[in-house]
């Protein structure tokens, strides 16, 4: 019995390793299984590109643009909401305070235009409107920075006070100077027949017009004198002293006339003549002050001058109508055909062009020359060979 026993439990082991063998084998062969279908799958996806083509290359850096613009344009739409917000704050905060600002404002301008009002109905003061149009015509500014209407008014009444020739807008120049000067007589005449406290408020604003006269005479002297030093510098500097100083001999001489002289046809006229060569004459004044006088007409001036002080009037006379009239006419018709020039193109250079129709301006001021040259030869004459007419 013990053989039997011994013979069952060594067949119980054997089959129980039998057992054990079966199923390690089939566990690794579902292992290798497993691993022979990854193996596929790999084998199966495709391999990596070591290389790009060009195409590749611009779409990636196409995407890479749209993602950074796309990016900025939310920033902007942000920043742009946070603005609004922060200017919609500002507003609600401001229009609260601006209220009581407003109705404070509005009941200090009504006591102001009331006022206005009374001083310009005491006063005589012409209204806005015509003030405005009256300071357009003379070239003015309508309202300095803090101006008021009244402030407006008496800047308007001094500069017609002080500079009465005005409003030639369309009508003869030359006889609004002789109104404008026979006013001012009739106005001097008046002022002779008025009261005694008239005339005490008269002689002392004749006083001050006369403390500015001699202010302005010293002010002219000193820049005569300074022309002076500097006449051997530079051409400007010897231009400007000379017509300066022919400016001064002629209103020197018109004031040192007789009174019926003063009084005649032929005397007003020589007077309105000088104030108007005056006025034109400033424009070229300046231009040689700042020294932006074109080359040639300063060439041309620079001679006349030179003449004139030698007293060869003939000779300078020569020299303005080169400068106002040119040696030749300005080519009419035909000028360029084809590769070669005609004969009338060769006119056509600087010393050849007249300057006087070129601009109203310089064919005032080169009249105003001329006016200065003629009074030269009477105020200075020489030997009838050597003067015109």
């Amino acid at each position: 019995m013990s053989s039997l026993s011994n013979l069952k439990e060594q067949l119980e082991k054997k089959r129980k390793e039998a057992q054990l063998k079966n199923s390690n084998n089939n566990n690794n062969n579902n292992n290798n299984n497993s691993n022979s279908n990854n193996g596929c799958d790999k084998s199966e996806e495709p391999a990596t590109k070591k290389y790009k083509t060009r195409g590749e290359i611009d779409k990636e850096l196409k995407q890479k643009k749209e993602e950074e613009r796309i990016k900025k344009e939310k920033e902007k739409e942000k920043e742009k909401e946070k603005e609004k917000e922060n200017y919609n704050n500002n507003n609600n905060s401001n229009v609260n305070s601006n209220k009581n600002e407003n109705n404070i404002n509005i009941d200090n301008d009504n006591d102001s235009n009331d006022k206005i009002n009374k001083l310009k109905e005491n006063e005589g003061f012409l209204p806005d409107i015509v003030v405005i149009q009256r300071l357009r015509e003379r070239s003015q500014p309508i309202t300095y920075f803090g101006e008021t209407s009244i402030d407006r008014a008496m800047r308007l009444k001094k500069l017609e006070e002080n500079d009465p020739i005005e409003y030639t807008q369309g009508d003869n120049e030359f006889a609004n100077i002789l109104k404008q000067i026979e006013q001012r007589k009739m106005k001097k005449h008046q002022d002779s027949a008025d009261n005694e406290k008239e005339k005490e408020e008269n002689e002392n604003n004749d006083k001050k017009k006369q403390q500015q006269q001699q202010e302005n005479e010293e002010s002219e002297e000193q820049e005569l004198e300074r022309l002076r030093i500097d006449s051997s510098k530079c051409k400007e500097s010897k231009i400007l002293y000379f017509l300066k100083g022919l400016l001064n001999d002629w209103i020197t001489n018109l004031e040192n006339r007789s009174d019926d002289e003063k009084k005649s046809r032929q005397g007003k006229i020589a007077e309105a003549t000088y104030y108007q060569c005056k006025s034109h004459i400033q424009p070229l004044f300046t231009s040689l002050r700042e020294k932006t006088l074109s080359i040639d007409i300063l060439e041309h001036i620079n001679e006349i001058v030179e003449f004139c002080k030698s007293r060869e009037y003939v000779r300078a006379n020569d020299e303005y109508l080169q400068m106002a009239i040119g040696n030749a006419p300005w080519p009419m018709g035909v000028t360029m055909v084809g590769i070669h020039e005609r004969s009338s193109r060769e006119k056509i250079f600087s010393n050849q062009v007249a300057h006087v129709l070129n601009d109203e301006m310089q064919r005032k001021y080169i009249q105003a020359v001329k006016r200065l040259m003629t009074f030269c030869q009477t105020q200075y004459p020489t030997a009838p060979s050597r003067s015109i007419g």
